[in-house]
């Protein structure tokens, strides 16, 4: 029986009843949809693995199965591993698709490791994706910001709070006592890389006075990331800033100053 229900006007034409015409409109339509959605996600899923293989490869100085996820400036640096002896575990990788295209795709990553000192640390990048005959291959590959987006609910942060006080506390006092590699310590990502290139220059006795009266106040907050406002007195001056931290398997730990 067919699914159109024909009618018969007093004019004698014939036509098909609006309703089944719109049931069947709207059932075609919702199979092109979900055969168009099957087949984002599996793209989706492909990019993101070759995306997030790559980064396994580059933090553990895999160099052969980094270059076998990557061409040009990707492979480069890949190749630039040769001969380091690097020995950071990867504790995770969070990755996003921000663009898909024909054959090209952009992915946005944090990758949290355990460095060769048992510190962990954290690192924000920015992959480009081609799909090529052999599969989808990284393109290119550099360091990103942490994203500090969305709207924030601040309730029931306050224990993160405290333990970012403490930490800037600690931090501080390293600070101020000269301790540069204690100091590192307290910091990830960035601001961590930005403070051990500064080792020479700066890394050599103590580079803030005492702190006192350090109060913290939370502004921002969204999943493993809180900004809080700092105020305290180093010899007998103001300071007012905000510190970003990102919750490590570690603590927490400083990622923008």
């Amino acid at each position: 029986m067919s699914v159109f229900r024909f009618l018969r006007d007093k004019k004698g034409v014939i036509y098909v009843e609006t309703f089944y015409a719109l049931l069947v409109v709207t059932v075609i339509g919702l199979a092109v949809y979900f055969i168009w959605q099957w087949r984002f996600s599996s793209e989706e899923r492909s990019v993101e693995q070759a995306a997030r293989f790559y980064l396994q490869a580059m933090a553990t100085g895999d160099l052969a199965a980094a270059r076998g996820v990557s061409e040009g400036r990707s492979a480069e640096a890949a190749g630039k591993l040769e001969g380091k002896n690097l020995a950071a575990r990867v504790d995770e990788i969070s990755t996003s698709l921000q663009a898909l295209g024909r054959d090209w795709a952009r992915v946005k990553a944090t990758v949290e490791l355990t460095l060769k000192d048992g510190t962990a640390d954290v690192g924000w990048y920015e992959l480009d994706v081609m799909k090529e005959a052999g599969g989808w291959k990284v393109i290119s590959f550099r360091e990103d910001e942490p994203d500090l987006s969305g709207w924030s609910l601040l309730w029931g942060r306050i224990g993160d709070v405290e333990a970012a006080r403490e930490v800037f506390a600690g931090y501080l006092d390293a600070l101020a006592a000269g301790k540069w590699d204690e100091a590192v310590k307290y910091l990830a990502g960035p601001v961590r890389k930005s403070m051990e290139a500064s080792r020479e220059v700066l890394g050599h006795g103590k580079i803030i006075g005492k702190v006192d009266d350090l109060q913290a106040r939370l502004i921002w907050a969204e999943g493993k990331e809180v900004m809080v406002e700092f105020s305290y007195k180093v010899d007998g001056r103001d300071v007012d800033l905000a510190a970003v931290f990102y919750q490590t398997k570690d603590g927490w730990k400083i990622i923008e100053i």
